[in-house]
């Protein structure tokens, strides 16, 4: 009894114990704490004692701050020197170039100058490592501020904002001065620049860095429009009045080459060539099927401004000598380089529809051009082809020994006259006639909406042609001295004279003929100058097709 009687007092006064006390949940996992005072050994693992500790920005001796509380109200000062036991309390914000020096021999003032160097290293501040709450951006929408003194430049630092704005276009972040650093967006073809709308105001922002590329990566946001993974360049008719997300109408337009670099990569060809100084021909191409007439083209030691005049199958004549003599990457752009260095051309589809490449695959379908043989002369615009089915006036020749923009004015069985004279003689040689001046070429534009007819043009055809003879009568009148006529009668047979005998009768005789006329259709024979009737007019034929317009957009980023 007096066993059960002392449990229960034990036990009533352990709950009167342990209602006393508050109760305290944990708050999170508990982690190891750093030594609140930090130790400088040498390169022998003895303390630095009374050594010097001095701090700067990195990569300078600018001195840079450091604190002996974590609140950063009280500074240390520069150097910091160490206890006897080589220790001090140093708390810091962000990155700092650390030198550490053992005491110098001045008597009170160890630091004066310092003792041998111990070691000069980078150093950070332990926030550094890890996720940087920098609360809401400031600056402007496309150049972004924040409040982030811990971040460092190290890779993989992540920075956490509550954007203010909503950036319009390519848009750069700068941690607390350390600089604006360009935020990129990955995408299935790589990291390209924002172009707008993905940094939307009052939404939560998180982007890591890149320290290789000097880019920040966004992170988030995550639910971005979802573009199923259309390739940047993707041309497609919109219908409607604005272009969607991601994409820009496309009428010529040059933009920017840094804020569109996927863009560019997609809309030039870069290929391995070599040329000569004083020569405007680039060799030791690998494929030159999609290049054409007109093409820009960029490499060092090319004049700015070089097209392309022409191509084989490894080489490409430009409009301009180079400049220096190198092998290197030659850069060919579709639709125009823009200013030469910062732009670049988006294709211009205003008022045209598109055709494929006469030559997708690698063979001609001979539906966009013709393909025969053409012999030369050299210096002669007169040329044999082995063909002329399908020829028309105006085609485009793109032969080895016919001038680039060459076209054909006439043709007269398989013979063809052509705008420029050949510069070489030869025959048989392969040749491509199109409306296109080269329909193998990519962002070549070909067709206009009318076109004047040439009298050559057109298909052989008859004309009703009238051609009258009235007829006409003869006066016959005796001349002086000379011979009376007698008329006898119509129907021959005896004569009668008039006066009952013969005497001098004088008969004035009339009689009707017809000419016997002949209607022609060339030159020629007796009678009055040939004459030329006139028909048709010179006003162009229209020829366009049944068409309805749209809005023709081009992706511009992944």
């Amino acid at each position: 009894m007096r066993k059960t009687a002392a449990y229960v007092k034990g036990l009533l006064l352990g709950l009167a114990l342990l209602t006393a006390q508050p109760y305290h949940p944990p708050a999170h996992g508990a982690t190891l704490l750093p030594n609140g005072m930090q130790t400088f050994l040498d390169g022998d693992g003895k303390p630095v004692a009374g050594g010097c500790v001095y701090f700067y920005t990195p990569g300078t001796t600018n001195p840079k701050d450091t604190y002996a509380d974590p609140a950063s109200a009280t500074a240390n000062t520069n150097p910091v020197q160490l206890n006897a036991a080589g220790q001090a309390v140093i708390y810091g914000v962000g990155s700092y170039r650390q030198v550490v020096t053992k005491a110098g021999t001045t008597v009170g003032n160890p630091c004066s100058p310092p003792g041998t160097q111990v070691w000069d290293q980078l150093t950070a501040d332990t926030s550094s490592s890890v996720i940087i709450y920098a609360g809401a951006s400031a600056g402007t929408p496309d150049a972004i501020t924040v409040t982030a003194p811990s971040f460092t430049g190290a890779d993989g630092q992540v920075i956490n904002y509550i954007s203010t704005n909503t950036n319009t276009a390519a848009a750069t972040l700068n941690p607390s001065g350390f600089g604006a650093i360009q935020i990129m967006r990955d995408g299935a073809t790589g990291p390209g620049a924002l172009t707008g709308g993905e940094l939307v105001a009052t939404n939560a922002v998180s982007v890591i860095y890149d320290a290789t590329a000097g880019v920040f990566h966004i992170l988030s946001p995550i639910t971005w429009p979802n573009t199923s993974g259309v390739p940047v360049g993707t041309v497609i008719d919109v219908a409607g009045f604005t272009a969607p997300t991601n994409y820009a109408f496309a009428y010529g337009q040059a933009v920017s080459r840094a804020s569109f670099s996927s863009l560019l990569s997609t809309l030039t060809l870069g290929q391995n060539g070599s040329i000569t100084s004083g020569s405007p021909t680039i060799t030791g191409l690998s494929d030159t099927t999609q290049l054409g007439y007109g093409m820009p083209v960029e490499s060092t030691g090319i004049p700015a401004g070089a097209t392309i005049l022409s191509c084989t199958t490894t080489t490409c004549t430009m409009s301009a000598n180079a400049t220096t003599t190198r092998s290197g990457t030659m850069t060919f752009f579709a639709y125009g380089n823009g200013d030469g260095s910062t732009t670049f051309n988006l294709p211009d589809y205003r008022g045209v529809s598109t055709v494929g490449r006469d030559s997708l695959g690698g063979t001609a379908a001979n539906i966009a051009q013709v393909s025969t043989t053409i012999s030369t002369t050299n210096a002669s615009t007169s040329a044999t082809v082995g063909s002329a089915a399908g020829l028309a006036i105006g085609m485009y020749v793109q032969s080895t020994n016919v001038p680039p923009n060459t076209t054909i004015t006439a043709i007269s069985g398989t013979t063809v006259t052509l705008s420029l004279a050949a510069t070489a003689t030869a025959g048989g040689t392969a040749a491509r006639f199109s409306p296109y001046v080269e329909a193998q070429a990519l962002g070549v534009r070909a067709g206009a909406m009318v076109k004047a007819q040439l009298t050559s043009e057109l298909g052989q055809h008859n004309h009703s042609v009238f051609f009258n003879d009235p007829g006409h009568t003869h006066s016959i009148s005796p001349s002086t001295g000379g011979m009376n006529v007698i008329r006898g009668d119509s129907g021959g047979g005896s004569f009668t004279f008039a006066g009952g005998g013969f005497g001098a009768v004088i008969v004035t005789a009339t009689a009707s003929a017809t000419t016997g006329g002949t209607v022609r259709d060339a030159s020629g024979g007796g009678g009055t100058a040939n004459q030329t009737a006139t028909a048709g007019s010179s006003n162009p034929l229209l020829v366009y097709n049944p068409q309805r317009t749209v809005n023709k957009a081009i992706r511009l980023t992944p």
